[in-house]
Parts: structure tokens; C-alpha cells; sequence
């Protein structure tokens, strides 16, 4: 009996042990694997959090910086602790804000001891004297930002702090704060999980215990932020504990810490808290116990009943029961492990499963942001282009417009939307002229074009591109940039330059008119000197010094009459290179030019500078401007000479045609094939770096000293031979000089030049009135007019002309007149004079410039400019042409 006994209790005890053994391993694996989904979460949430505040950091440390920096009246009001100015300053950018991101919470004003200066939290609201705000960190250059987790005094935010200076002083502190709920929000989208805020260390929010489910718990407080989880089950909560399970009555949720929040100190503020659902997980693992349970149960039921029944049997056969016994321990091992194999792969599959469903609803939110967020960014962002922008059918109607667009084409209000762009644009019924969208529509690609706007009275440069459907042109994108800016500042630039190459001219000038007045003077000398005074010979009458003859009086005129000739071109040249206007271009040959120019140069540069010049004997002539080819010369001799000013040097100049073939195309490759004539200006100076080479044509790069000049000869001297269709070449080592070649399109004919006809002068008999306050010039000019044929009326001031003609009505058929008077001007005479006569025609004389006056005119009558000095033949030509026109009125 004992035996029997013992031997039962013994096997009853082994099954015991077994089965809590395989019940323990079981239990212990289940849970590692929960905690494994659990460390999965947590650091999913660690990494989604971080991501989160890397993106509101980049987000508006930007903002923050770039408010600081263009809106200066807001960091002044900061420095000058103008609280009330400053709040109404700085609340639109806060309601701009709060617009953008739901989750802005406010925006601080911090003192430098910490204290608050000024808070928005609410538009219209303000408060004032909390001081528990996170402080700027101080690095190796003093305050600089940070950013973090803060407590202040309406809870947990996560804020974005940069110090603000003024005058290099540091007056406080400037922070964003972007409330909490974004990162919970993020937390429960991404990971479908409920999310709540645990916080142990900062201050109770009044806001969030107002909108949301805020519970207090054993030691912190829990904000819920509408997870109707966590509202519900908030006060079953125990904080202390790492991790905790509970059963709700409608599922098993293990709960943790998924994220610890600590301040900008390190010190530990709250949490963020998950709840995992493990319903089936747990209710998987009551079942698998329960069946084992049941197993072992009734393998002790079974063991009993056969050894108490059959206890002499089983002695016997006990052997015989063993080998079952381990046969059937094999098949209950394997069938465990074939259930918990199933286990796992129906676990496996569910999850699978329900990361499929989660991915999909996942990406089906995202398409649908994304299609939110795109129709509204591009909207947002067609509409911040500062340029006008359209979008235009095949038929050239405006389809979409943006903000600008609206803004610049129709100022009151009315829709653009349907109408045809050249209507708004240039108040036209058909295309433009040099229509860049029917140059796109014919080749497929993009053009621009400048145009005028008449009625703004600006420049645009408008760029119109196809949009292309395969091979099908649907529309175009048509821009326009207004570049009147531009334009006028370009006109400035190269008017500057002209006046800086006039400051290198005036010892060259005035070099040069000095020898033109001393050939005048000189060959008039001769004549005085030569021709004796009147005397008397033997028959009494006057006789002259033999030793001169007509021959010499004609060649000494003739030589007067060239230098006075030069010197006119020159003031010319002057008057031309120095206005603001533009020249014609024009076949011409270049090369009197630039002697002329070298004449200027060896006048007006050091001694220690040597100049040589070499041209080809054939020079092919150009499409050019002389003035602005004369600009290009000056400009880079007068940096070569600067290149050389310190140790002197040799300046040396080349001019030559050449066929840029194979050879120097691959030299030079700006350049077309075609012949080409080449200007090259070489130095003996310092040379450049690689460096400074790839800089030299950047606008306002220079490497002379401050107050050696403006930094844009060169980005000058590029455009202007841009313009020309040619080319420059650069080429320089540090030490050895430089060299600059540039290239002008060579053309096959050049323009006729008319020449000086003296022989042959038109003449009249007509009445001629001549006003002009100097003695000399009246004169001069009466025996002019008077060897033509004409009969002189002498007025020396305008009031007198005007006299002379309403006494002389009928009789006078032409007023040449002096610009340039006191009291009445020639421009003011001449307008009086029409009121009086309207057919009678007027000349204007003046030594300025004929632009000037020309438009000056233009705007009230048209008359014939003549410039000074006043030369016989054009003078006589030009009567003739007005007089026998007179009935056709003043010419223009």
C-alpha cells in the first residue's frame, strides 16, 4: 500500500514539475515577446519625436532669424521696451502664424534675466510678468539659439529660442512656442496607438485642463488630448510603474513609457505614454495555457486511475509503460511545438495582416494630405512669385493668373481670367509684334522678348514656354519680368563709366586742344605778321608786301580752318561720350579711332609707361557704336596703365583682321565663324591669379584700392561687346601682364561718308534775321550770310528780334538764332516767334549738345538744329533746304 502510495504521489509529482516547468518557459516566452513589441514601439515614437522636433526647429529657425532681421522696427521697439508698440508689431506676423500651423501656441519676449517681457498666446491678448521661461545658451560668441521641451507658466511646450542683439548689445531673447499636442498627434497617425502626456515635473497647463481630458494622478497629470483611451482609464494609472497591464472590461492594453521629456536644464519633466493593444495576444495565450492545463490535468487523472486500478500491471509492464510514456512525452512535444509553431504563424499573419491594413489606411491619408498639401502649395507658391505670371491656352487667353498677374494687369479688380494677353498687355487686338508665344508655338521652345508697357511706362522682359502634351502644344507659360530698374541702372552704370574715362582723358584733352589752338593761332599769325599795313606807292594807291601770294593765304586758311575743324570733332567727341544717350551704329573702320585715342593716351599717361602700337594694313570695317568701342579702349588701357603704375612698363596695342577657322574657335570659344577684327591691349604689370580671372568681369568685383574706382569696368566692357556680337579673351600670369583681345564681327561694306564740298555753295537774295548776344559771332555770321546772297537783319537779345519782326512782319523769311541767351532763350524765342508768324521758319544754334535740345523742342515746336561753331557750307545748304520748303512749314 505504501508503495502503491509513494510510487503514485512520485509519478504525480514528476508530471507536476514537468508540466510547471513547460507552463513557466511558455509564460516567460510570452512575455519576452511582449516586450519586444513594446521596445519596437518605443523606439518608433522616440524616432518619430525626434524627427518632429528637428522638423519645427529647421522649420522656424529660419522664421525666427528672418524675422529678427527685416523687420528692424520690432527689434528696436524690443530694445527701447516699447511693450504696447511692440505687441501691435508683432501680432500679424503671430496670427500669420497661427494661420500656418494649428499647433503655434505663442510667441515670448524674454529680458535677459529671464524675466517676460511681452507674450502673445491669443490674438488680441497679451500678458506680462511670468518669469519662468528657458534662457538662450551661452556658447564661446555669447547667447546663441536653442531649442526644446519647456515648462512656463501654461504647461509643456516645445519652443525655439534666439537671442537678439542691437548695435551688437544683447537685449533678450525672442521664442516660439509650438504647443505639445504636435508631437502626440504625430505620435497617434504614425503608430495607431493611443497617446497621452504624462507630466511629472512642469506646471499644469489651465489651457489644456479647459479644452482637453486633464486628470490628475498619484504624483503628475495626465492630458489626454481627446484619446478617449486615456480619458477613460486615466485615473487606473500608476505612474511609478515602468510598464503596466490593464484589462478594461473591453480589452488588455499594456501600457508604457514611450518617451521621457526633459527641459533644456536635463531635468526630467514628463512623458509620453502608449497603449498597446494585447487582447488577442492575451487571450491566445489563455487558451494555449488553458489546454495545457486541461493536458497535464488529465494526464494526472489517467497516471492516477492506472496505477490505483492497475498498480500490479503497471509493475509489470511498467517497462513497457515508460517507452510509451516517453512516446507519448515525443508526441506531446511535438504537438506543442506544431501548435506553437501554428501559434506563431497565425500570430504571424494577423500582424502581417494588420500592418497591411494600418500601411494602407496609412498611405490613403497620405495621398489624401498630400493632394491637399500640393493643391494648396502650388497655389501658395504660384501665387508668391513676385513676377506676373500666366498661364495661356492655344489661343492665348489667360487660364490662370497669379497674385501678381491680378496685381499688374488689372489694378481695380477686374478678372484677367479669359481675356487675351496682348489686350492687357498692350491694349492691342492682335498679337504683339515679335510675339515670343508665336515663336514657341512654331518651334516648340523658349523665347523671350523686351517689351514696352505703354501705359505703366515700364520695361519687361517676358519669357514665354510651351506646355507640351507628347507632341501636342496645349498652352504656354507666359512670365514677365519688369527690368525698367534694370534698364536705367545699366544706363547709370555705363554713364558712370564714361565719366571715369573722362577723368582719364582731361590731360589728353586739353594736351591735344592746346596743339589745335596753336595751329590756329599760329597759321593766323603767319597771315597778320605777313600781310603788311596799307600803304601808298608812287601812284597812291595801296600796295602789299610782295613776299605773300593768294596761294598762302589759302594754305594757311586752309590749314585754320582743319585745326578749327578738329577741334570741333573733339568737343563733339566729348559732348557725345559724356551724355546719356545712345548712338547710332554704323559701318565704320576703326582705326582712326582708336589712333586718336592712343594720341589721348601717350598725353595723359606716366612718362615710365611706354606705348606701341602695330595695325594690319587691310582692316576690315564693323557694325559698331565708335563711342562705345572708344569706351572699351579707354577702359582697358586705363587698367593696364594701373596695372603698371608702380614700376612702369610697356603698353602695347595690335589691331588686325583675322578668319577664325578651326583653330581659333577652339582658342577662342565664344566666337562664330567669320572674320573678325581683333583689338588686343597688352601690359608688362603685375598680371592675375586664376582666381581673380574667373572674378574680373563680376560686377563690383575689383582689386584697386577704395576710391580707385567702381568695380564695373570690365562687367562694362563685356557688355558692350556683347552687344556688338563679339567676343573678349583674357589671358594673364601672376607677374608676367596680361592681354586682352577682343573681337568685333567684321562686315563687307561700310557706310558712304559725305565729304566737305566747299566749291559750289547755294545761294539767295532773301531776308535773313541773326540773333545772338556776341559781337563776334554776329559778325562773322553777317558776312557769311551776307557773301551768300542774303540781306542781314542784326538783333543782339531776343526782346529785339521780337521787336524787328512785328515791325518787319512781311518782309523777313528766316530767324537763325543763338539757344543760349540771357533773358529770352532761343527755344522761348522761337515759340513767340509762331505765335506771331506760324510759317516762318527758325534755326537753333547752340554748342551743346543736339540731343538735349532736340527733344527740348520737340515738345513744343519743330525747328532745324545747327550745331557750333557754325560751319559755311552746311549752313548754306541748310537755308536753301528750309527756304525752298517754305511752304511746307518748320521742318524737324
Amino acid at each position: 500500500m505504501q508503495i502503491r502510495t509513494k510510487t503514485i504521489l512520485s509519478m504525480l509529482a514528476v508530471i507536476l514539475v514537468l508540466s510547471g516547468g513547460y507552463l513557466y518557459i511558455f509564460i516567460h516566452q510570452q512575455q519576452e515577446n511582449r516586450q519586444l513589441i513594446i521596445n519596437g514601439n518605443k523606439i518608433r515614437a522616440r524616432t518619430l519625436i525626434t524627427t518632429v522636433a528637428d522638423r519645427l526647429n529647421q522649420q522656424y529657425r529660419g522664421r525666427i532669424q528672418g524675422l529678427i532681421y527685416s523687420r528692424r522696427d520690432i527689434v528696436q521697439l524690443f530694445a527701447d521696451r516699447e511693450r504696447h508698440r511692440l505687441f501691435k508689431a508683432i501680432l500679424p506676423v503671430f496670427k500669420q502664424l497661427r494661420r500656418e500651423d494649428g499647433y503655434f501656441s505663442h510667441i515670448n519676449f524674454v529680458l535677459p534675466d529671464n524675466s517676460l517681457f511681452l507674450q502673445i498666446d491669443k490674438p488680441g491678448q497679451s500678458e506680462e510678468g511670468c518669469a519662468c521661461f528657458p534662457k538662450v545658451t551661452d556658447g564661446a560668441g555669447g547667447p546663441r539659439m536653442s531649442s526644446g521641451f519647456e515648462d512656463d507658466c501654461y504647461g509643456l511646450d516645445f519652443f525655439i529660442v534666439q537671442p537678439v542683439f542691437e548695435r551688437k548689445k544683447y537685449i533678450g531673447s525672442m521664442s516660439f512656442g509650438i504647443r505639445v499636442d504636435e508631437f502626440l498627434d504625430a505620435l497617434r497617425d504614425k503608430l495607431d496607438l493611443p497617446v497621452a502626456l504624462l507630466l511629472t515635473g512642469a506646471r499644469i497647463d489651465k489651457d489644456a485642463l479647459k479644452d482637453h481630458a486633464a486628470l490628475p494622478v498619484d504624483g503628475g497629470m495626465i492630458y489626454a488630448y481627446n484619446d478617449s483611451f486615456f480619458s477613460a482609464n486615466a485615473q487606473r494609472l500608476h505612474i511609478r510603474n515602468e510598464n503596466q497591464t490593464m484589462d478594461t472590461g473591453n480589452g488588455v492594453y499594456d501600457i508604457f513609457t514611450s518617451y521621457v521629456i526633459k527641459n533644456i536644464q536635463g531635468k526630467e519633466i514628463g512623458r509620453i505614454i502608449l497603449a498597446l493593444d494585447v487582447t488577442n495576444f492575451v487571450e491566445s495565450q489563455h487558451r494555449d495555457l488553458f489546454r495545457l492545463i486541461v493536458i497535464t490535468l488529465a494526464l494526472l487523472v489517467v497516471a492516477t486511475l492506472i496505477l490505483y486500478f492497475n498498480f500490479n500491471t503497471i509493475l509489470g509492464r511498467i517497462g513497457e509503460l515508460n517507452d510509451r510514456l516517453r512516446g507519448k512525452n515525443e508526441e506531446l512535444r511535438k504537438a506543442g511545438e506544431q501548435l506553437e509553431a501554428l501559434v506563431e504563424k497565425r500570430t504571424a499573419e494577423l500582424e502581417e495582416t494588420n500592418r497591411h491594413l494600418k500601411e494602407e489606411v496609412r498611405r490613403r491619408q497620405e495621398a489624401n494630405r498630400a493632394l491637399h498639401c500640393s493643391v494648396h502649395e502650388w497655389q501658395s507658391t504660384f501665387d508668391a512669385i513676385s513676377d506676373p505670371v500666366t498661364i495661356l491656352d492655344q489661343d492665348m487667353v489667360i487660364v490662370v493668373a497669379n497674385k501678381a498677374a491680378h496685381e499688374l494687369l488689372s489694378p481695380d479688380g477686374e478678372e484677367v481670367v479669359g481675356r487675351k494677353c496682348y489686350a492687357l498687355f498692350a491694349a492691342g487686338s492682335e498679337p504683339c509684334r515679335n510675339c515670343p508665344a508665336a515663336a514657341a508655338s512654331y518651334d516648340g521652345t523658349t523665347h523671350e522678348q523686351k517689351m514696352e508697357h505703354n501705359y505703366l511706362g515700364k520695361t519687361f522682359l517676358v519669357s514665354c514656354s510651351p506646355v507640351v502634351d507628347g507632341k501636342e502644344i496645349l498652352g504656354f507659360v507666359h512670365t514677365a519680368r519688369d527690368i525698367t530698374q534694370e534698364k536705367n541702372l545699366k544706363k547709370q552704370l555705363i554713364q558712370a563709366q564714361k565719366m571715369e574715362a573722362i577723368a582719364t582723358l582731361a590731360g589728353g584733352i586739353a594736351h591735344d586742344f592746346n596743339n589745335i589752338l596753336g595751329a590756329i593761332l599760329g597759321n593766323a599769325d603767319l597771315l597778320l605778321y605777313r600781310i603788311p599795313p596799307p600803304r601808298q606807292d608812287k601812284n597812291g594807291a595801296p600796295a602789299g608786301d610782295p613776299g605773300i601770294t593768294l596761294q598762302d593765304v589759302r594754305v594757311n586758311l586752309q590749314a585754320i580752318k582743319k585745326a578749327g575743324n578738329r577741334a570741333k570733332e573733339l568737343v563733339s567727341q566729348i559732348l557725345t561720350f559724356s551724355r546719356q544717350t545712345q548712338t547710332q551704329r554704323r559701318n565704320v573702320l576703326v582705326t582712326p579711332v582708336i589712333k586718336e585715342a592712343i594720341k589721348l593716351l601717350r598725353a595723359s599717361l606716366p612718362a615710365n609707361i611706354e606705348i606701341n602700337f602695330s595695325v594690319d594694313k587691310d582692316i576690315d570695317h564693323i557694325y559698331a557704336d565708335l563711342t562705345r568701342v572708344h569706351q572699351v579702349f579707354m577702359n582697358l588701357c586705363t587698367n593696364a596703365a594701373q596695372a603698371m603704375k608702380e614700376k612702369g612698363g610697356r603698353l602695347d596695342v595690335s589691331l588686325r583682321s583675322i578668319e577664325a577657322g578651326p583653330e581659333e574657335l577652339k582658342r577662342y570659344p565664344e566666337l562664330q565663324p567669320g572674320r573678325y577684327v581683333a583689338l588686343a591691349v597688352r601690359d608688362t604689370g603685375h598680371g592675375m591669379s586664376k582666381e581673380v580671372m574667373n572674378r574680373i568681369f563680376d560686377p563690383f568685383f575689383t582689386t584697386r584700392d577704395v576710391g580707385e574706382g567702381t568695380g564695373m569696368g570690365l562687367a562694362v566692357i563685356h557688355g558692350i561687346v556683347s552687344a556688338h556680337e563679339g567676343g573678349i579673351d583674357v589671358q594673364s600670369e601672376k607677374g608676367k601682364g596680361s592681354v586682352f583681345t577682343v573681337f568685333f564681327p567684321a562686315v563687307q561694306e561700310a557706310d558712304v561718308e559725305v565729304k566737305d564740298v566747299v566749291l559750289g555753295l547755294p545761294r539767295g537774295n532773301e531776308k535773313i534775321l541773326f540773333v545772338d548776344d556776341k559781337e563776334d559771332i554776329v559778325k562773322m555770321s553777317t558776312r557769311m550770310l551776307e557773301y551768300l546772297g542774303y540781306q542781314v537783319y542784326v538783333a543782339r537779345s531776343g526782346d529785339q528780334a521780337l521787336a524787328m519782326i512785328k515791325a518787319e512782319a512781311a518782309d523777313i523769311d528766316l530767324v537763325i538764332t543763338d539757344y543760349s541767351m540771357p533773358g529770352i532763350t532761343g527755344l522761348q524765342l522761337a515759340e513767340k516767334i509762331i505765335k506771331i508768324r506760324k510759317d516762318l521758319p527758325v534755326i537753333l544754334c547752340s554748342g551743346f549738345s543736339e540731343a538735349a535740345i532736340v527733344d527740348e523742342a520737340s515738345k513744343t515746336i519743330n525747328c532745324r538744329f545747327l550745331p557750333k561753331p557754325l560751319d559755311m557750307n552746311v549752313l548754306a545748304r541748310t537755308i536753301r533746304e528750309i527756304l525752298s520748303g517754305r511752304d511746307q512749314g518748320c521742318e524737324s
